[in-house]
């Protein structure tokens, strides 16, 4: 490979990483999660099950102290249009421990959690409740710097 090749080739992978990192940082729930149950053995009888998706249905936004405690975070607002809900959170106001996102799905105990990177600073949540206050439809959740 020539030279001049080989350091252009080299010079816009770095161009390329540069960019990359200064792109906007966010975290989502995911959309949806494939979950296999399992019964607990019992004589006399076999078990199966087939895998299911369970869709995303809401999220705990919480602090860990030292000790392991879990502090839930309050929304710091909230506002309703049509039907849907739409909650966030300002993640710089509470930085004095770590933060994490509990994600939960439709119709299963299955939680997914992550810690919630110190470049973020705004989280936005959208769902819609029924008249009981049970979640329904699509619910929405991003984190971005």
């Amino acid at each position: 490979m020539p030279r001049l090749t080989v350091v252009s080739f080299l010079l816009s992978g770095a161009i390329a990483a540069l960019g990359q990192s200064s792109s906007p940082i966010s975290l989502a729930c995911p959309s949806a999660v494939k979950v296999t149950e399992t019964a607990a053995s019992i004589d006399g009888w076999k078990s199966g099950s087939t895998p299911r998706e369970h869709n995303f249905e809401r999220v705990s936004i919480y602090n860990i102290d030292k000790e392991g405690r879990e502090y839930d975070l309050a929304p710091d607002d909230q506002a309703g249009t049509g039907g849907k809900v739409v909650q966030s959170w300002k993640l710089k106001d509470y930085r004095s421990m770590k933060i994490f996102l509990r994600c939960r799905y439709h119709d299963t105990a299955v939680v997914l959690y992550t810690e919630a990177p110190a470049a973020l600073t705004r989280c936005t949540f959208t769902f819609a409740l029924d008249k009981n206050g049970d979640f329904i439809g699509k619910s929405d959740l991003v984190c971005r710097h």
